[in-house]
């Protein structure tokens, strides 16, 4: 298991904190993740060997949000 550590600066309120933690769920080969809306923070633990980082921030991003 990989973590992957991302900050969205436009993940700004619970609802958006709630929409980015199920956009990545939804991707298969996720384990976990834990999403901190007032430091704009996720940590995603997941399976690299049947997803890579590239995809979750591709995915991240398709939905709206940005990721430095």
């Amino acid at each position: 298991m990989k973590e992957l550590n991302l900050r969205i600066p436009s993940m700004h309120d619970e609802m958006s904190a709630k929409k980015v933690a199920s956009i990545i769920e939804g991707i298969r080969g996720i384990e976990d993740v834990n999403v901190d809306f007032q430091s704009g923070t996720v940590n995603v633990f997941y399976d690299e060997n049947q997803v890579i980082d590239e995809k979750i921030k591709y995915v991240i991003t398709k939905n709206g949000f940005e990721i430095k």
